[in-house]
């Protein structure tokens, strides 16, 4: 089991060192905390700015919990039941007049990221040749975090948006808006980036990678595995910018690059109950964490926002009479088709039984798979310590098992498939060839539901037609991507709306 008490640490310290608030047109200028003729002098320089990037990756997906909205409200299985902004979302009418949602809509976080790491990309150098400690080794692999930042970022706006900006240098200032750059350009970019960052790093901080025979920032490997880049979380980034595109022969490359390496970076399948135990998975610190954003109570990193609870919980869990979501029964009935599945089930008596929900048979049933409370009791005190989990070794096998099947594997696709399924406790599928597809698209909806994948799931297999209310005509219009914050399309702005959103 990962040292989660030390990671955390890492985590209060990217928040302290985090670069503030972006004030031009594409929000991508931070105000530092330390001026600009003062910064890059000593080795803290270095330290400090690029933690600052992964915090601000974090905020950039916790902030009004916006992987959620993102990755899986508008696929259909939550309903809204009293925030109208969220049931806006779950209806996909992403324009309707919420302050939430042109937040929602507006890339700033993400490009302030980007605008981060370009600064460490051009800045770190300076550092080297200011400070002796600071190591050209030690260097490198800041750089390769730092190209692994960007390249997670573009992806995320490539998903959301489509085609977007393509920032390539640290601009500060006020500039002319840049325009849009066509997404394919925009993830050829980000796949450089995610291979320079796969070279740069090793598959763990336990100095034994020849990319890093030192320790790293004086830590021990504990303390750094799961919460900060290593080869695996940029080959499974690498893997899903290629399954994007299409290019199934390249996923199937990364992915097994990381299964047939999965001892040196420490990773294995868990079962159920491990999963979705408040000790778990959930917590940052379980053996499938391929790459995860923690939080903690004992650090201070509790937070109201950035966790599903904040929306899906409600009595007995907290003080909250229902939750804001939640699948309704039938809708799980249809997820969850399969016998003796330890997510889900009903018993002959015809009750709910498994670990993903509470109050099976009610009215409004609480998705309880993650639950990890910091403090429970009325507002203001409730806050929650669940780690955003990015990667984890559960997707990576399904992730492998959809690369086969679209190479025409089936026999290698099923062994992935089933390693899942077997955990699981439903086992092998027995189905035929032509509903492959199908079962490990479902099975990506069972194990990963309420984790922020389903949506990109249902673009990437071509499915919205029959999953949501959106026709081929509205996809091929740009209707699976997020409109454009109005904030971003002023008067001599070069920037345009998305054409299904116009």
């Amino acid at each position: 089991m990962k040292n989660y008490k030390l990671k955390i640490s890492f985590w209060m310290l990217a928040g302290l060192l985090l670069t503030g608030a972006c004030r031009t047109k594409l929000d991508v200028a931070p105000s530092h905390l330390v001026p600009e003729k003062n910064m890059w002098t000593t080795k803290n320089d270095a330290r400090a700015a690029v933690f600052a990037g992964y915090a601000l990756l974090r905020s950039a997906l916790a902030d009004n919990n916006a992987w959620l909205a993102y990755g899986e409200l508008r696929a259909g299985d939550f309903t809204g039941v009293s925030r109208g902004d969220l049931a806006a979302i779950t209806g996909n009418q992403l324009t309707a007049s919420f302050t939430s949602l042109d937040q929602w809509s507006n890339w700033r976080r993400f490009y302030a990221v980007i605008y981060q790491a370009n600064l460490c990309l051009e800045k770190l150098a300076t550092v080297n040749k200011n400070d002796f400690r600071y190591t050209p080794e030690e260097m490198k692999v800041d750089l390769a975090h730092c190209r692994f930042l960007r390249s997670m970022a573009y992806f995320y706006l490539v998903r959301i948006w489509g085609d977007v900006p393509l920032m390539k240098m640290a601009v500060s200032g006020d500039f002319v808006p840049v325009a849009r750059t066509p997404q394919a350009e925009v993830l050829a970019f980000a796949e450089q980036d995610a291979l320079a960052a796969a070279e740069g790093l090793p598959w763990r901080y336990d100095q034994q990678s020849p990319e890093l025979l030192s320790q790293y920032w004086g830590q021990p490997a504990a303390f750094w595995q799961g919460v900060v880049a290593a080869k695996a979380p940029a080959y499974v980034l690498l893997a899903h910018i290629a399954a994007w595109k299409g290019d199934y022969l390249t996923t199937d490359k990364y992915t097994r690059m990381v299964l047939d390496n999965r001892v040196k970076g420490g990773y294995n399948l868990v079962p159920t109950s491990t999963l979705t135990s408040a000790t778990g998975t959930f917590t940052g610190q379980a053996d499938n964490i391929i790459f995860a954003m923690p939080f903690n109570k004992n650090y201070q990193e509790s937070s109201a926002s950035g966790h599903i609870e904040e929306w899906a919980l409600a009595q007995p869990f907290i003080a909250k009479p229902q939750p804001d979501i939640f699948i309704s029964n039938d809708s799980i009935l249809s997820i969850f088709t399969e016998k003796n599945d330890e997510r889900f089930r009903v018993t002959e008596s015809g009750s709910g039984a498994g670990t993903y929900f509470t109050g099976f048979g009610n009215p409004v049933p609480l998705f309880s798979k993650i639950r990890l409370l910091s403090v429970s009791g009325a507002d203001p005190l409730r806050s929650y310590q669940s780690a955003i989990v990015v990667f984890r070794y559960e997707e990576l096998v399904l992730l492998r098992a959809e690369a086969l099947m679209f190479l025409g594997k089936s026999a290698e696709s099923l062994l992935q498939l089933n390693a899942v399924r077997g955990q699981r406790g439903i086992g092998d599928y027995t189905g035929n060839a032509a509903g492959l597809s199908n079962a490990i698209l479902q099975e990506r909806r069972r194990e990963l539901l309420g984790e922020g994948w389903r949506w990109f799931d249902l673009v990437r297999f071509e499915q919205l037609p029959r999953y949501s209310r959106f026709s081929a005509a509205d996809v091929a219009a740009g209707a699976q991507y997020w409109p454009v914050s109005k904030s971003l399309l002023g008067a001599g702005s070069a920037i345009t709306q998305n054409k299904f959103w116009q």
